[in-house]
């Protein structure tokens, strides 16, 4: 069962997971859409239940390896 979320954002409409594919599915206002594949369902619940959902949806689009510190340039 496809759970779908609403999102308070100018671009971004709203986010559908499909916990079977563990598929997150961002559509934004425009018709566009975007695939995230293997995320986790209490990573999704975290969406769910965050006051700041835009920032948590970003956490779950960027990679993790991104996020960890040994990848961060310095300039």
């Amino acid at each position: 069962m496809t759970v779908v979320v609403p999102i308070d954002h100018k671009q971004i409409a709203y986010v559908s997971y499909i916990p079977e594919e563990r598929s997150l599915i961002v559509t934004y206002h425009r018709g566009e859409q975007r695939c995230q594949g293997a995320v986790d369902p209490k990573q999704f619940e975290n969406l769910v239940h965050s006051i700041n959902k835009v920032d948590e949806l970003s956490r779950l689009l960027v990679p993790q390896d991104v996020l960890r510190h040994e990848n961060v340039v310095k300039l």
